[in-house]
Parts: C-alpha cells; sequence; structure tokens
C-alpha cells in the first residue's frame, strides 16, 4: 500500500481574503498537511455581486513567498483563461520562487458563465480538451527544451525562449482535474497525477481508472507511474452532535449563493472521524496516495485540525 498524503482545497469564489487563506496555509504546515490547492474561478454566480474572489495564479504566487513546506497548485486551472506559454512560464517562475513546490494541476475548463462574462471562446468540450492537451505539450517542451516550436490546431509557439527552466525535474508535475474519456487520454499521455472530484463513488471511480489504465496501454504509458488523487468534500464532526449542528448550520443557509452553487454538487462525505476514516479506507486499495479535502467555509481550521488528530492516524 503506497505511503498517503493530504491536502486541503480553497475556493476563492467562496469570499475568501488572503489573510484567510494563509491562516489555513500555516495551519496546515504545523499540522502536517502535504499541499494546499487553490480553485481558478473568476467569480461564484451570477448574483454574487459583493463576495470576492481572488484570481489563482496571484494567490499562489503569494503563497510560494509564504509559506516554507507545503507543496500548493491550481485544482485545477483552466487552459482557456491564459495563454499557454504565458502560463508555463509563470509556472516556472513560482516554482523558482518556491524552491520547487509547484504542482502544475491543470484542465480543459467548464465554467462557461465565466467564460461568457470574460470574454473567453467556449467552444465544446471535445474541443477545450483537445486545447488541454496542446497546452500541456507547450508547457512540458518549454519547462525542458531551449527554443522549442509547435505548432497546433490551437495554440503556437515558435523558438520560444523561456529561462530560468522548473527547479523540478524533469518538470514541475502535471496534475490532470477531470475523470471524462478524452480527459483520461491526456492525462495518460501526460500525467504524473489524477484527481476526481468531489466525493467520487468507490464504482464510478473504479470504472474510470480501468478507463485510464486502457488509455495508459494504448499510448505505451506506465499507469502505475500516475498518481491517483481522491477529492473529498466533507462535513466533519467530533460527536454526532457536532455533526448536526454542522448541517442546521448549512440548511439555514439554502437560500444563499453559495450553498445554491454547491448543490451541483455531489453529496457531501459527512460524518464523525470514525465514520469517515471508514469511508475514505474503501479509496485506498485502488491505489490512491493523495486526498484532497475540502470543507465547507470558515470551517476548514477546525475541521482540518480535527481531520489530522483523530482521522488519518486511521488510514
Amino acid at each position: 500500500m503506497p505511503s498517503i498524503d493530504y491536502g486541503v482545497q480553497i475556493e476563492p469564489q467562496y469570499g475568501f481574503t488572503y489573510p484567510m487563506i494563509l491562516d489555513i496555509a500555516h495551519t496546515e504546515e504545523a499540522l502536517g498537511f502535504e499541499s494546499i490547492w487553490v480553485s481558478d474561478h473568476l467569480f461564484m454566480t451570477s448574483d454574487s455581486f459583493d463576495i470576492p474572489c481572488l484570481e489563482c495564479w496571484t494567490t499562489l504566487t503569494a503563497l510560494a513567498r509564504d509559506t516554507s513546506s507545503l507543496r500548493f497548485g491550481a485544482m485545477v486551472s483552466s487552459q482557456s483563461y491564459r495563454n499557454p506559454a504565458l502560463l508555463a512560464k509563470i509556472a516556472a517562475t513560482i516554482d523558482h520562487m518556491s524552491g520547487g513546490r509547484l504542482n502544475y494541476g491543470i484542465g480543459a475548463g467548464w465554467k462557461e458563465i465565466e467564460y461568457k462574462a470574460y470574454g473567453y471562446p467556449y467552444p465544446s468540450a471535445a474541443t477545450r480538451i483537445r486545447q488541454l492537451d496542446e497546452a500541456v505539450q507547450i508547457a512540458k517542451l518549454m519547462w525542458t527544451e531551449d527554443a522549442p516550436t509547435f505548432h497546433g490546431k490551437y495554440y503556437t509557439i515558435e523558438d520560444v525562449l523561456s529561462s530560468p527552466k522548473p527547479i523540478q525535474k524533469p518538470h514541475i508535475p502535471i496534475w490532470i482535474g477531470g475523470s471524462g474519456n478524452l480527459t483520461l487520454g491526456v492525462t495518460a499521455r501526460h500525467g504524473q497525477a489524477c484527481n476526481f472530484a468531489w466525493t467520487v463513488p468507490i464504482d464510478f471511480y473504479t470504472q474510470k481508472l480501468a478507463v485510464l489504465q486502457a488509455h495508459c496501454d494504448a499510448e505505451g504509458t506506465n499507469y502505475d507511474a500516475i498518481r491517483k488523487s481522491a477529492g473529498i468534500m466533507m462535513v466533519l464532526g467530533e460527536t454526532d452532535t457536532d455533526v448536526e449542528q454542522k448541517l442546521k448550520r448549512l440548511e439555514t443557509m439554502q437560500n444563499t449563493p453559495y450553498m445554491r452553487y454547491l448543490n451541483r454538487q455531489r453529496p457531501n462525505l459527512v460524518g464523525t472521524p470514525d465514520y469517515v476514516a471508514e469511508e475514505m479506507k474503501k479509496y485506498l486499495p485502488l491505489g490512491i496516495d493523495h486526498f484532497i479535502l475540502r470543507f465547507h467555509f470558515q470551517d476548514e481550521i477546525d475541521s482540518m485540525t480535527l481531520f489530522m488528530d483523530q482521522v488519518q492516524n486511521q488510514l
């Protein structure tokens, strides 16, 4: 069984200030978490006018400066929102600033309302995934070659210079987010890790890993060398009473942009430490070696502490 480590995801679109994010990051370092992840969104909902949303890669840059041991990355960055060559340059810079602690989390992009609001073209899902494939190819070339050229259907670079190269070798680890068939093909070709979120059922996860295995076989890549990560959204309480109190609080928030947004996702993993540990154990035979945890807004510190005190030692 592989060793397991844990990260926490932050969704800036929920209204985090940077001091709040930094408090979570420093708490993670003190508790022994391995990573912090930042989602890449521009705003939450069409009616969340007064809810701040810090930009992902600016936030990661600040975390590179303000943390000392955590790995960090986007989970996941939308390939559509930034020119892929520029993003590769940004990532290499942040890798240097952090002493080699960046994970390159990237996906095809999906939040159509943001695309339209910010003026980005929103092609079909298949096109966005093919763009993702080209974007990752460009990043790998820029991180490993002196003056690469790439002429794709969607993106092009020409004798591009990008120095310094990342500290991490052969390049920054590429984490692909998503479980669709075409996306898993990109993971098989280019990824060092994959993440399925949020709180994906075991049978679904098993099916999707079989698809990834088939892609790896077809591409001639090593399935076992790709890290498998599970994103778990949870409500964690020390006792049944604590869990009920948290659920009641969420019930009072049902008619808010935050809860309306979350209603599109799968149900949370809900329970006490013993129950949560038993449910998470079910992922381990699949080869999962990293859990990305997400807790409800402003419940992060308490739940992170409880998780590390009473859950992780059971896994």
